[in-house]
């Protein structure tokens, strides 16, 4: 080795090898990001929303947007953030405890109420459900379209009237018939029927409507009775609208305050009765936004569970058909 090499060698020390190996980790990493980035807008770039964005609807929908995020989104952060936090009475002024959910969970009332509520929605859906869907089916199946229309007119006519207005006519009808009916759980079950089954018959009527009516047709043409053709292709094909009336009347029925004001008569007091009595009537606003965000994870989770059951009936009817085709295929 020659005497300029050692001496460049010998300038080389251990600090310039270590920031030559940090500066090219550096530049790996980029790459990588860079890589990463690619990939995912690659992905987004497959996505209905990605898309949307993109084209010339958006700017028309730009204000339903903007009210949604003031008055949906950011209230419910709002709630969120009120249930978290609460005030610390040091230097700190507030801290993030989960203490209002530890309380809530321990209040056996409370739990007990808010079970009740769950339950008393879901036999409300259940009975929307049952009455709903035979209307919305004769609806569907009549053959004048003005009368079919007009006859939807009349169901949905209900949604235009205050809530406030159908509720004391409900209850004045109890009070005429059957006066000691109020304040029991059936009278608030009938009032949460009452009240919300507008909202099953609507998206049901529209999934039976648009329905595709000639695979019924080769069902029956195929020797299925007209009570194997409705449950195997009727009712199959028009789960979508009986999966939205159950999340509209369940997600409703669990919230509402009036129905169960008037039609409770004071007797029965359910979770939205508590949450209304910790936001305007306590002085723990925080309890109650506790309480707000228990049940609406509560209703999301019944809704996930629900859809989780349909899917699997959904996948085992069109397996059925597609096995049953496969033998017609065959033969």
């Amino acid at each position: 080795m020659s005497k300029k090499e050692k001496q460049i060698s010998s300038t080389f020390d251990q600090e310039q090898l270590d920031t030559a190996i940090d500066n090219q980790i550096a530049r790996e990493n980029k790459v990588k990001v860079r890589q990463k980035i690619k990939e995912i807008n690659k992905v987004l770039g497959k996505t209905k929303l990605f898309n949307f964005t993109k084209g010339k609807v958006w700017p028309i929908l730009l204000p339903f947007f903007i009210v949604m995020t003031l008055l949906v989104i950011i209230p419910i952060i709002s709630i969120v953030v009120y249930s978290i936090v609460q005030p610390s009475g040091d230097l700190k002024m507030f801290e993030i405890s989960l203490e209002k959910f530890i309380r809530l969970f321990k209040n056996g009332n409370i739990m007990m109420s808010m079970g009740l509520t769950i339950a008393y929605a879901f036999i409300a859906s259940v009975m929307c459900i049952l009455l709903g869907y035979p209307i919305a089916l004769i609806m569907s199946e009549m053959k004048s379209k003005i009368l079919a229309k007009n006859m939807w007119l009349l169901v949905t006519m209900p949604m235009w009237i205050s809530m406030l207005l159908k509720v004391l006519g409900l209850r004045s009808l109890f009070l005429i018939m059957a006066p000691s009916a109020l304040g029991t759980q059936i009278a608030i079950i009938i009032g949460m029927t009452y009240m919300f089954i507008p909202f099953a018959i609507t998206p049901i009527y529209d999934s039976l409507d648009s329905r595709r009516r000639d695979i019924e047709e080769a069902a029956m043409d195929l020797g299925c009775s007209k009570y194997k053709t409705f449950w195997g292709v009727t009712l199959r094909s028009s789960m979508p609208g009986v999966i939205t009336a159950i999340t509209l009347v369940l997600l409703q029925a669990a919230t509402s305050l009036i129905v169960v004001q008037y039609m409770g008569n004071g007797k029965i007091n359910l979770i939205t009765s508590i949450i209304e009595s910790y936001f305007f009537k306590g002085s723990d606003f925080g309890f109650g936004a506790a309480i707000s965000v228990v049940l609406a994870a509560m209703v999301f989770l019944l809704m996930m569970v629900s859809k989780f059951f349909t899917n699997k009936f959904e996948k085992k009817g069109a397996k059925a058909w597609k096995d049953s085709s496969d033998q017609l295929t065959l033969l």
